[in-house]
């Protein structure tokens, strides 16, 4: 947690030694609690507790797990007890087997398979007496389940909805919930009051958007906020509005999605698509052949839409308004909130436009611009790489055969031409230089494996050198074993340097070389035989052969070994032991690759 007041906290947690208090060394893991003010801990003895700003504990180390407070209440798990406490740490009356969060003030609580309801006093209010139960929504009504039927029941445990129906549902921003009978859909108000027949074959749920609060919270579910609820209807699509009536004229459509988080669906009708707004009104008219999202990753939220007719798919924002045209659909790269967008133009070149289509960049690259970082961008030229910035400026010329960028490093760029590459910061300083090739270690891109003379070795981001320039040959990762190893070769022989200090914790002088997982399979005079990671000898090199199952150290399916001596074939143990013999067969089964089976992907679903 990257805040002034939790570092002020550790600087006052490092000069402790009360007893009451807390030290720096034992805490694992610490969060301020919003509502309290207190800081929730978990320690080294893995215990949870609650400490003030003066890291004096104000809840004892004695919790398996605790939630932070809400309602003046916190979720906590003792042993196999659950239950709540309060700032006093006064444990919740009750014996509960389970214990859910707060909603609307009340929780449920589960005692030998029945659910009831405590109020925030620890009350049980509402008796313990059902087999499911949802949680109390805006609404103020909770689905419940008794003997296989559902209903609804308020605060007070009142039935709202008698519980005999099949099944239920409610969203969070709704007044209104659904209820099911004989296979179909009806309505009520959070009343009772039944709103319509059982007549609707689904019932479609959207996300509400909230744009003032952060990413990870501005969505809610809901029927209705989006502008009217979809449902489907002797096959037929239809928007209604809270009163369960048609919420616009001509309101029917062969398909159509939900509303979206910008108030947009998509429509189709007697083949062609097009895309409306709550009350009905045609933004994009039924012309187009297909039109999907842009953003299939983030539920009920795209802020681009593409609208193929005929081989030209026209990109349009989320007011609905045209931008471009492309023989291409775009799809997003995962990221919310973008503000500009980069597309192959008719001509076949690349640019970028903002959320009204105004050229941000000219169209005149050969590949998508991705701006990340500092808002650079690799761009492509006349098959030459190059960097530009968001206003498009050239950084570095189009003089490069590639451009790579690290992970979790900004601004730092490898660039490669032929037999010749370098590391330079965006300023144009250069870092490291005088290679053939320099490529990133996948587990850290501080570090380099680099090629000089045909020869490798590591540098790290300051060019020292880590590893000596001296291998045939060096793995950029052990992909059946250990992360931070790395197999090397000069000439015939083989074998391994440890991450951290690149030393040679196997020495180069083996025939052959595999890690599986904590254990390595080495090979020496046509002799074969097992080690550990440190060189320590497990089951000599006295076999013509030694192989290991094929999911062997994977955590699932068999770990076996097998052993071949002449023309006998055993199973042995991790020191060399036979364990049985074994025919050639069973050694070809348990070591090879199992060959599976992928069948063709079903076609893509119709939208809905």
């Amino acid at each position: 947690m990257k805040n002034p007041l939790f570092f002020l906290l550790l600087i006052l947690l490092s000069c402790s030694k009360n007893p009451n208090k807390i030290s720096k060394k034992d805490i694992n893991y610490i969060e301020k609690d919003k509502e309290t003010g207190w800081f929730r801990v978990h320690n080294k003895q893995n215990k949870w507790g609650f400490i003030d700003k003066d890291s004096s504990i104000v809840i004892p180390f004695e919790y398996d797990f605790v939630n932070p407070f809400e309602n003046h209440l916190a979720y906590a798990k003792q042993g196999s007890k659950e239950f709540f406490i309060t700032y006093k740490n006064l444990k919740l009356e009750g014996d509960f087997d389970a214990v859910s969060v707060f909603s609307e003030g009340l929780a449920p609580i589960k005692k030998n398979r029945k659910w009831g309801f405590i109020n925030e006093k620890g009350k049980i209010v509402i008796p313990i007496q059902y087999d499911v139960v949802d949680c109390f929504r805006p609404s103020g009504l909770c689905a419940v389940s008794k003997n296989g039927k559902s209903g609804f029941i308020d605060k007070s445990g009142k039935e709202i909805i008698p519980i005999i129906y099949p099944e239920v549902n409610q969203q969070m921003l709704d007044k209104n919930v659904i209820v099911k009978n004989k296979g179909k859909w009806a309505f009520f108000d959070n009343q009772g009051k039944q709103l319509s027949d059982f007549i609707y074959n689904e019932v479609f749920r959207t996300d509400h958007y909230d744009f003032s609060k952060d990413i990870f919270t501005r969505d809610e579910s809901t029927y209705f906020e989006n502008g009217a609820v979809l449902v489907l209807k002797d096959n037929h699509y239809e928007f209604l509005n809270e009163k369960i009536e048609p919420a616009f004229p001509n309101n029917k459509f062969d398909s159509a999605t939900v509303f979206d988080a910008f108030k947009n669906a998509i429509v189709k009708r007697n083949g062609k698509y097009g895309m409306i707004k709550p009350n009905g009104e045609f933004k994009v008219q039924l012309e187009y052949d297909f039109i999907e999202p842009y953003d299939t990753s983030h539920g009920h939220y795209s802020e681009y839409y593409n609208a193929r007719k005929g081989k030209i798919f026209s990109i349009i924002n989320r007011n609905l308004e045209k931008i471009g045209d492309s023989y291409e659909p775009i799809h997003n790269n995962f990221r919310t909130d973008n503000p500009t967008i980069s597309f192959k133009n008719l001509k076949g070149k690349f640019g970028l436009v903002d959320r009204n289509g105004n050229i941000k960049i000219p169209f005149v690259y050969d590949e998508e611009l991705i701006f990340e970082g500092d808002n650079y961008a690799i761009a492509t030229k006349n098959n030459k790489k190059g960097i530009i910035n968001i206003n498009g400026k050239v950084i570095f010329p189009f003089n490069f055969d590639n451009i790579t960028t690290l992970d979790d490093i900004e601004n730092i760029f490898i660039f490669h031409n032929k037999n010749e590459a370098k590391v330079m910061s965006i300023n144009g300083k250069i870092l490291i230089s005088g290679y053939e090739n320099i490529r990133p270690i996948f587990y850290d891109h501080s570090k380099f494996i680099v090629k000089k003379n045909k020869k490798f070795g590591v540098v790290d981001i300051n060019n020292k050198i880590l590893a000596p320039i001296i291998y045939d040959e060096f793995s950029d990762w052990v992909e059946y074993g250990p992360e931070n190893r790395h197999i090397v070769k000069i000439g015939s022989k083989s074998g391994m340097l440890e991450e951290k200090t690149f030393k040679q914790k196997i020495p180069v002088d083996y025939d052959f070389v595999f890690i599986s997982r904590f254990v390595v399979f080495v090979g020496k005079n046509k002799k074969y035989g097992i080690i550990d990671l440190n060189n320590k000898i497990l089951c000599p090199l006295i076999y013509d052969e030694v192989k290991p199952s094929y999911v062997y150290g994977l955590g699932f399916g068999e770990d076996k070994i097998f052993a071949r001596k002449g023309k006998d074939y055993f199973e042995i143990n991790i020191n060399g032991k036979v364990l049985k013999s074994v025919t050639r067969q069973d050694v070809q089964q348990k070591t090879k690759s199992p060959r599976i089976e992928i069948p063709e992907p079903p076609p893509p679903p119709k939208i809905k």
